[in-house]
């Protein structure tokens, strides 16, 4: 005697499916991440930047200047 399934059948295309959401989950937090390791990254670089420019400023003046 047959037992009654009532599982759905499991198909490719819904397995595909389903591994393109996760890659796209997994995409979507690792752009997340990346934005905001570079916003932080990006604020203390440009902070660097302008403490070496204003040092480089300064050295240059005293330079020029004879003193």
């Amino acid at each position: 005697m047959p037992i009654l399934s009532l599982q759905a059948p499991k198909s490719r295309r819904s397995q595909r499916g389903a591994t393109a959401l996760e890659y796209a989950l997994v995409l979507a937090f690792v752009a997340v991440a990346v934005l905001g390791a570079l916003t932080t990254l990006g604020t203390e670089l440009t902070s660097a930047i302008e403490t070496v420019g204003g040092n480089v400023t300064t050295a240059a003046e005293a330079d020029f200047s004879g003193t």
